[in-house]
């Protein structure tokens, strides 16, 4: 089967499509899944650059690429019994894990999710990281309830735009900033009130909130704590050092790190089936483009998710980068 590899850190020449063995099911509580799509989030390339060391290996990299699966169960194990052979599920891989940008894998059931077949693969794949990481910070974090005041800085982003749309279903009134091109892209995601970053400095706003989810993190707690409400919480997503002194000091200041999360990801679909979650796709690769899709991504200016079509078939985008 095929297979993105890479052997040591750098730049995108580095991964390389080859031919690897077929992984073999496990006897217990395991699935064989065909995948079909994926997607790329930001941790990929930096992985790729070795921005992570300390988790991915210090001197070659130890985690396979891509953490985003959706496919079909082609063969699973005998005592599985919730899920059948032809179902299509999603999952998302650990951060120790990865390997979704393959033809086959194995995965235990724990923290699949069926899809239903009312719901695109393209549209799915999108979701596992971003979605579980604005699901986690709005709902576990933050602790989103109904008329609490979000502010979601990033909100083109592949996890901001996810973000807008889950507070929205919830909800909340969202604020979002982005660029000027962007602003329209927010308002149809939902967002209440849009701020252009290139016109008007955030940090300024006269308004308070109950949630500040800054995804692109390039503020901080001690700079947006003057726009935080009585009990409102501020929620970073990078683990630099003044995140950490942040995390110690201030019990208001969160960060999210992701994880596979049943719960949450069972939650996405739902509302994905109720018309209440879209994904905007940026842009569509081939697996075996897969150096392109790392330089498009590495630029950090798609709106909406970049995906990953494992099979060598690359159909029309099933939703334009603006959602109607």
């Amino acid at each position: 089967m095929k297979q993105v590899v890479y052997r040591n850190y750098g730049d995108s020449d580095v991964l390389k499509v080859e031919e690897v063995d077929k992984p073999e099911i496990g006897k217990k509580n395991s699935v064989l899944v065909k995948v079909s799509n994926s997607s790329l989030n930001a941790i990929d390339w930096k992985n790729r650059k070795g921005n992570f060391r300390l988790v991915s290996g210090l001197f070659s990299p130890k985690t396979k690429q891509g953490f985003d699966v959706v496919g079909i169960i082609e063969e699973k194990s005998n005592d599985v019994e919730h899920f059948s052979i032809g179902d299509r599920i999603v999952a998302l891989l650990g951060n120790r894990t990865g390997g979704a940008l393959s033809e086959y894998i194995v995965l235990k059931t724990d923290n699949i999710v069926k899809i239903s077949n009312e719901i695109p693969p393209k549209q799915v794949a999108g979701i596992p990281m971003a979605g579980i990481t604005a699901w986690l910070a709005l709902m576990k974090l933050g602790g989103l309830k109904k008329n609490d005041k979000v502010l979601i800085n990033g909100g083109s982003s592949g996890v901001g735009h996810l973000a807008i749309q889950i507070a929205k279903a919830y909800g909340a009134e969202v604020t979002s900033v982005s660029s000027t091109k962007n602003l329209d892209f927010c308002k149809k995601l939902g967002a209440d009130f849009t701020i252009s970053y290139q016109d008007e400095d955030f940090l300024e706003l006269p308004s308070t909130f109950d949630i500040i989810f800054d995804v692109v993190f390039n503020a901080s707690y001690h700079q947006t704590q003057h726009l935080l409400s009585q009990s409102g919480i501020y929620i970073g997503t990078t683990p630099t050092a003044n995140m950490i002194k942040e995390l110690i000091r201030y019990k208001r200041a969160k960060f999210v790190a992701v994880h596979p999360n049943k719960e949450a990801l069972q939650d996405l679909m739902d509302l994905m089936h109720e018309k209440k979650l879209k994904v905007a796709i940026d842009k569509e690769f081939l697996l075996s483009d897969i150096v392109n899709a790392h330089d498009y991504i590495e630029e950090s200016r798609t709106v909406g998710k970049v995906i990953i079509n494992v099979e060598d078939v690359l159909n029309p985008p099933v939703l334009s980068r603006i959602p109607e």
